[in-house]
């Protein structure tokens, strides 16, 4: 009987005991007046807290967006971006994370914010190079020696699933996974020149 008790108990539980993990989510938006163009989203709750469901979004770009980017550095800040631009930017690939993992992407958010200001660069620490370090903090091969691909949020993105093969889960139906299935051969502004090396800084 006690047998029956315990195992109706954990019958009730089992759906909050499953949804305890965090994913992290790639995303990109190819250009637009309207910034981050690449960020990461972060849903779900965490082994330590599985009753606190998370639906948290960071990208980094500049305090203002005016001419002054195209000639120099100028004052950056990690933002979050509301929900109906999530929804109509690219969802690309996911992971799930530990609840470490989890702490050491809130560790690189916070790295960013803290910054030393004029922080963004244009050229050199836009929004792409934040997402890059976001997976490289999580063990990912991470390709920034490509000037070009620094500059295109989505083709870097998709370059990431390439660099890191079986890495985490490639969003069905989206577009990296048709920019995938061409192999490596350019397809407009969807795929990118593979490196001739990667570099993990």
């Amino acid at each position: 009987m006690r047998g029956k008790i315990a195992l109706f108990f954990l019958l009730l539980l089992w759906p909050s005991l499953a949804a305890a993990k965090v994913t992290l989510t790639f995303y990109s938006r190819e250009f637009g007046v309207y910034f981050p163009h690449a960020f990461v989203r972060i849903t779900g709750a965490t082994d330590a807290e599985p009753d606190r469901s998370r639906d948290d979004n960071y990208g980094f770009t500049a305090k203002a967006v005016t001419p002054a980017i195209l000639l120099g550095p100028v004052g950056g800040k990690i933002v979050s971006a509301p929900r109906p631009y999530v929804a109509r930017s690219d969802s690309h690939f996911s992971l799930v994370l530990t609840d470490a993992q989890y702490a050491v992407v809130l560790g690189v958010v916070q790295k960013w914010r803290a910054l030393p200001q004029p922080s963004y660069d244009l050229h050199t620490r836009n929004c792409v190079f934040f997402v890059g370090d976001v997976a490289r903090s999580l063990g990912m091969t991470v390709d920034d020696s490509n000037a070009k691909l620094m500059s295109r949020p989505r083709s870097y993105v998709i370059n990431l699933i390439r660099l890191n093969p079986g890495f985490g889960t490639i969003t069905p139906g989206g577009r990296a996974e048709r920019a995938l299935a061409v192999g490596t051969r350019q397809t407009g502004s969807d795929a990118a020149t593979a490196p001739s090396a990667a570099q993990t800084r």
